[in-house]
């Protein structure tokens, strides 16, 4: 008994001298819609170097018009120091909103309704479900064994409208989640839909990727064959999911020492997807500058009833089709695919038998990003023809082009 109360006293002084230590700053935050057009769910990110706050922030609410908003701290580089402040907006064109935002340098336990999902876990054959937030594996050419250590193949992502995942081997393809509802799912169906899910309205794997690039799989460049290598050769490859909401989820994929035109490249891939949207933003960084390097990436053709189109000149691809995503069932699934490329990094454009592709490279600079998106059919007031989806893509990629110019503008006041 007397032990007890012991541990109970030393708990409770722990927690009365982790109070005492605890600092806080607020700010006001301004933040602009350049935009012309309204804009529901708009990403806005904070970089927390920006705040000059003198202690290490660990958590943070944020207020709109008085009301606590979701929001969330992210560390990019897994060094222990939160890199930026995420949330979401509804904005009118051309307007602006205050937030009040309170920095802490003290953990919360504050949860919010999750937007969006991700994890990685480890296969595990007594069925424990371990997640795991990193996972390093040698970069051998035979990528099964580490392919198979990785419950569904690699990372999952989603927010409520589509989902994803990456496979960790050397493809490094995206694999796509079409859902019916706009809810998050993968918890409950992790990415393989039982019979019973799917009666009750479940989304499912929707694309057989194959050796395709998917959906905006980056790619390196066979010159002489004209054809999509893989991300062969390389000391060691590692994938990272480095955001898992409420408001945003991001995954990393890194490969160390990549064998590439004859020279080592090592390479940084983020993939951000942000609640109430269905596209990605791609960025791939490079540890030193590039040369003359040319990789590629695009969209795949489908399996049956295929159309779409490439525009170079625009730096747009879009695919519409029908294909059999799990060979083992005769469930047929038809999609449509979407790429915006900008149009500084696009060397080329072509057509082959199983991709619309760019030839992309960013001379001089260490950096290049583009953005990818999807539907399927069967979602709920979604796209139910080709003609309909090649339009939004085309839109899309107009929406995109605008926020290239006119980037989310924020300014902080010190109260």
């Amino acid at each position: 008994m007397k032990f007890t109360s012991i541990i109970a006293l030393l708990l409770l002084s722990a927690n009365w001298a982790a109070a005492q230590n605890k600092v806080t700053k607020s700010y006001e935050v301004t933040v602009n819609n350049a935009l012309k057009r309204d804009y529901k769910d708009m990403p806005v990110a904070i970089k927390i170097d920006d705040f000059k706050a003198d202690f290490r922030v660990r958590s943070a609410v944020v207020k709109l018009n008085g009301e606590e908003i979701p929001s969330q701290l992210d560390d990019f580089d897994g060094d222990g120091h939160n890199d930026e402040l995420a949330l979401v907006l509804d904005m009118k064109g051309k307007s602006s909103a205050k937030l009040d935002v309170t920095l802490c340098n003290l953990p919360s336990e504050k949860k919010y309704k999750a937007r969006v999902y991700g994890d990685m876990i480890l296969n595990d054959k007594n069925k424990r479900i371990p997640t795991i937030t990193t996972l390093s594996a040698p970069g051998t050419k035979i990528t099964r064994p580490y392919y198979d250590a990785v419950f569904l193949h690699g990372p999952v992502f989603e927010s409520e409208l589509v989902g994803y995942r990456i496979y960790f081997d050397n493809r490094q393809s995206l694999d796509l989640y079409g859902k019916i509802k706009q809810r998050i799912e993968l918890p409950t169906t992790r990415f393989h839909t039982t019979d019973a899910q799917l009666a009750e309205g479940y989304g499912a794997d929707v694309l057989w990727a194959g050796k395709t690039v998917s959906l905006g799989s980056f790619r390196g460049w066979d010159a002489e064959k004209k054809e999509p290598l893989y991300v062969d050769s390389v000391k060691t490859r590692q994938e990272s999911l480095r955001a898992a909401g409420p408001v945003r989820t991001i995954i990393e994929v890194k490969d160390y020492d990549w064998l590439y035109d004859n020279h080592f490249l090592t390479m940084t891939q983020y993939y951000t997807l942000w609640a109430g949207h269905r596209d990605v933003k791609v960025e791939v960084h490079f540890e030193d500058k590039l040369t003359n390097e040319t990789f590629c990436t695009g969209v795949q053709k489908l399996e049956t009833d295929i159309s779409g189109f490439l525009d170079g000149k625009k730096g747009i691809a879009g695919s519409w089709g029908t294909n059999q995503p799990e060979k083992g069932k005769k469930i047929f699934e038809t999609v449509g695919l979407g790429i915006y490329v900008p149009t500084y990094y696009i060397k080329d454009s072509r057509e082959d038998g199983g991709n619309y592709l760019f030839n992309i490279g960013n001379d001089g600079d260490n950096e290049i990003h583009y953005y990818i998106t999807f539907c399927n059919q069967k979602e709920e007031n979604g796209w139910k023809t080709n003609k309909d989806w090649f339009g939004y893509v085309k839109e899309w990629a107009q929406q995109k082009r605008e926020e290239e110019r006119n980037t989310t503008n924020y300014t902080i006041n010190f109260k």
